[in-house]
């Protein structure tokens, strides 16, 4: 009896080979993610612990030097804010392509496996066939020699 071989053994491990990658991609860009997402949320509190220094500062008198500096900083904190925020729909939308080219390795791969179990399923009955058809013909022949 010979034994079970796919011939789209190369392409399966290759499609398994490409969702694996893609969901190293998925969790490397879900990473970026997340880390620029607790970067904007730091501007975001920065921005707010400065707010709160200038309303301390105007409670007592300041000089304009230091009025301009207050505020410079107050708008280069915007300024990063903005920036983070067009960084953090970049990675957003990075993350969406990388989910999509999962989904599709999946989708192939699956295909791939789908095609390889009803191939073993159809060896199966062709062996069990195979082997109900060799004892069928011993029995005859013994049956013949009584």
């Amino acid at each position: 009896m010979q034994a079970f071989q796919f011939r789209l053994d190369t392409l399966l491990k290759y499609r398994r080979m490409k969702e694996e990658e893609a969901q190293i991609q998925l969790a490397q860009s879900t990473a970026l993610l997340l880390r620029e997402k607790e970067c904007l949320d730091a501007f975001q509190q920065d921005l707010a612990s400065h707010i709160e220094t200038i309303r301390d500062k105007q409670q007592q008198p300041i000089t304009v030097a230091t009025f301009k500096m207050l505020y410079d900083y107050h708008d280069k904190i915007k300024k990063d804010i903005i920036n983070q925020q067009l960084q953090l729909m970049l990675a957003t939308t990075r993350r969406q392509q990388d989910l999509s080219v999962l989904e599709q390795a999946m989708k192939a791969h699956k295909l791939v496996k789908k095609l390889r179990e009803k191939r073993l399923l159809q060896y199966q009955t062709e062996m069990l066939h195979d082997e109900q058809k060799h004892l069928d013909e011993l029995g005859l022949q013994v049956f013949a020699r009584n």
